[in-house]
């Protein structure tokens, strides 16, 4: 690669290069083998923004990440549910394996508090993972929120609706999320790597058992 260029791409961590995938990126298994299977280094990318874009809510978006929230908490760290729509059921929450004592939820109020708030968040140091909510980002925002988590090293998901897919993103990764029958398809819009499928399909009986802990 050319001198100059590479000296670019070194400095420049906010520019996406494409299949070209950081050397040594830290993962989490997410606790499914279905959706490791396209996540590029086979689980969650920390120091990262990751997209979950959701075709309707309520499909099992949070479900899909409580062994992350699990995993996370029961290590003695902390993570954060930013802007979530619905009030997170506790008892759910523990059922999962989430130690609530380290689980951080906030209600910012504006879309804009949301943003600022989760950018807050990951350059603390102190989570594990901020997973927030956002109907809109714009640019700026985007590329504030994936230098954050880069800079903390943390695993940083934003939930978008599924129109937002056709729009562009800072994030490394987007997922597309859809219910069909009885299973949720993922689908890869965005990967900072290529993987070896860019389509998952899970059960809608695994993530209720992923709700209960088994």
């Amino acid at each position: 690669m050319n001198p100059a260029l590479e000296a670019l791409l070194q400095s420049r961590r906010d520019l996406w290069q494409g299949d070209r995938h950081p050397g040594g990126q830290k993962t989490r298994a997410s606790g499914f083998a279905e959706l490791d299977a396209i996540l590029p280094g086979g689980g969650w990318p920390a120091g990262s923004l990751t997209e979950l874009l959701p075709e309707q809510p309520g499909i099992g978006e949070l479900s899909l990440c409580l062994p992350l929230l699990a995993g996370i908490t029961g290590k003695g760290s902390y993570a954060a549910l930013v802007a979530s729509p619905h009030t997170p059921y506790a008892p759910a929450l523990a059922a999962a394996g989430v130690d609530l004592s380290r689980l951080w939820i906030l209600d910012p109020g504006t879309p804009d508090d949301t943003l600022w708030a989760s950018e807050q968040l990951l350059r603390a140091g102190a989570f594990g993972a901020v997973l927030f909510w956002a109907a809109q980002t714009r640019d700026a925002q985007q590329r504030r929120l994936q230098l954050a988590a880069e800079s903390s090293d943390a695993i940083a998901i934003c939930y978008r609706p599924g129109q937002a897919a056709a729009s562009h993103s800072a994030a490394a990764l987007r997922l597309h999320l859809q219910l069909r029958s009885d299973a949720l398809h993922l689908h890869t819009i965005k990967a900072r790597s290529t993987t070896a499928t860019r389509h998952a399909r899970l059960s809608i009986q695994r993530l209720f058992a992923a709700r209960r802990g088994h």
